[in-house]
């Protein structure tokens, strides 16, 4: 019987992992919003009603339509069964909080601003990062090495939304920057050149909140990775048939960048989750800031929406790597093949 591709071995039971995880990660997150006690259709039922005479019967009766509208009042496992067959189908059902839109349509609004904020922060602290942990490991133990080492860690240790507080101080204290929001309140978003200004210039406070924080990760670790490639018997080599130190660190960056390139996959996928409170304390009109709302509101299908998309991302983030570093390293897809 012939042998079957390891490579293809890898790849299914990869995949096999990945769906598997897919579906019990979504049935927790189906389930968690309807544990959290309260009535999901209150703020609707208020917001209803404040534009006409309310009276306890009208209240009982649009409650009930939009009970049974939203299917809230069937049993669970009938609930259940119907978000996994609109699941199948892409369907993430429709919002309470914005009724009558749907989730997709949310999550189509305000995805493209989470990702236009969190994409290029991400890979510019990637680039910018792994140079820095390149140079700090070729300077070890001397006074480049001395500055950066300590400015990585705080880097690191500080998290997104600290950082982003200190600078919206400095934005109200100095009047530099725009504190809060994507664009002016008068703008209108558009393609044209004063709006794309105005953007950027509400874009550099959030943006530099992700990027400086996100570098210090990249550094130490570019930095550690670099330190155990210099001490390679090729690297001896290389400096004995006189390499010039530039293309030396140009050697190393590459040699030193596979684990590197994992991560990012990794870390662009979890990243989403991670925006939620840079947005909130910035007003950033992304993802994160429609989740918090719909949090608020207890509105389950666009939570359980945004976390099945979310969970979705990170393990095809992870798939992704894995199948990145299984076709550099035939170690890593022989070992999962069993051979």
């Amino acid at each position: 019987m012939p042998k079957i591709n390891p490579f293809i071995v890898f790849i299914l039971k990869r995949l096999g992992i990945m769906v598997l995880s897919f579906f019990v990660a979504s049935t927790i997150m189906f389930l968690l919003p309807r544990i959290i006690p309260g009535n999901p259709l209150a703020v609707k039922v208020y917001q209803i009603l404040q534009q006409s005479a309310s009276n306890p019967e009208m209240i009982k009766s649009v409650e009930k339509m939009l009970m049974d509208y939203f299917k809230l009042d069937r049993p669970l496992y009938e609930q259940y069964f119907d978000f996994l067959i609109n699941l199948l189908h892409g369907d993430l059902g429709k919002s309470i909080t914005y009724f009558p839109r749907t989730v997709n349509e949310i999550v189509a609004m305000y995805l493209p601003w989470t990702l236009a904020l969190l994409v290029p922060a991400i890979i510019a602290s990637w680039i910018v990062g792994n140079y820095v942990g390149v140079i700090a490991a070729m300077n070890r133990g001397k006074a480049v090495d001395k500055v950066l080492l300590p400015l990585l860690a705080a880097l690191q240790g500080t998290p997104a939304y600290v950082f982003g507080m200190y600078l919206v101080l400095l934005a109200v204290a100095t009047k530099w920057f725009p504190a809060s929001g994507a664009y002016s309140p008068t703008a209108i978003p558009s393609l044209s050149w004063s709006f794309i200004v105005d953007y950027l210039h509400h874009y550099i406070l959030p943006f530099l909140s992700i990027f400086l924080t996100s570098l210090g990760g990249w550094g130490l670790s570019m930095r550690n990775i670099a330190i155990q490639e210099l001490s390679m018997d090729y690297m001896d080599y290389a400096r004995v048939i006189g390499i010039s130190p530039r293309k030396t660190q140009s050697y190393l960056f590459r040699l030193s960048a596979l684990p590197q390139i994992v991560g990012l996959a990794i870390v662009l996928g979890w990243s989403v989750a991670g925006s939620i409170i840079t947005e909130i304390i910035f007003a950033y009109p992304g993802i994160g800031t429609a989740l918090w709302s719909a949090i608020q509101a207890q509105d389950y299908m666009l939570i359980q929406g945004y976390f099945v998309i979310l969970i979705g991302t990170i393990l095809l983030a992870n798939f992704i790597s894995e199948i990145i570093f299984a076709v550099v390293d035939p170690r890593v897809r022989y070992a999962y093949a069993g051979e």
